[in-house]
């Protein structure tokens, strides 16, 4: 029994790891998730200043570590009837930006397949949130590259 119980326990110690990090890592996605949807309604809904809101969902996001693994930004689109919506501005929130780029462009040139979509119309506005987070795994090391990169984007 004891033998039995040796082997057995490295396979069930390894089984409940595995469970408990795939576990961190939904509840990471839907963290972001949520930051983004909140944060879309934040930007459509109230006269705040970005960095304020951004501020405010780095706050909620407990336990994750936003200004080490993170960031957000939300990009204001403009509508133009017949065509692409055009990016006027865009608000990046930590120190991390060079490691995480928009995947709706940038101003001088922004991804006009991921805005076709929108329809928006000449002198209407929407505000993208995109959120970007490194998760770590559990498992992380330098052989095996465990980690993934979180993003979620909410359109209001």
């Amino acid at each position: 029994a004891m033998i039995e119980l040796a082997l057995l326990l490295l396979f069930l110690v390894s089984l409940c790891l595995g469970v408990f990090d795939f576990a961190r890592a939904i509840r990471t996605n839907n963290t972001i998730a949520n930051m983004s949807r909140e944060g879309a309604n934040l930007a459509s809904r109230t006269a705040l200043a970005q960095q304020d809101i951004m501020n405010a969902l780095a706050d909620t996001a407990q336990p994750l570590n936003m200004q080490a693994n993170g960031t957000m930004i939300i990009t204001v689109l403009n509508g133009v009837t017949g065509g692409d919506p055009t990016i006027p501005n865009q608000y990046y929130w930590s120190s991390n930006t060079p490691n995480f780029r928009s995947k709706l462009g940038t101003p001088a040139n922004p991804t006009t397949h991921r805005l076709a979509t929108l329809n928006l119309q000449t002198g209407q506005t929407a505000n993208a949130v995109e959120v970007f987070y490194n998760y770590q795994s559990l498992f992380s090391s330098n052989v095996a590259k465990l980690s993934r990169q979180f993003y979620s984007m909410t359109v209001l």
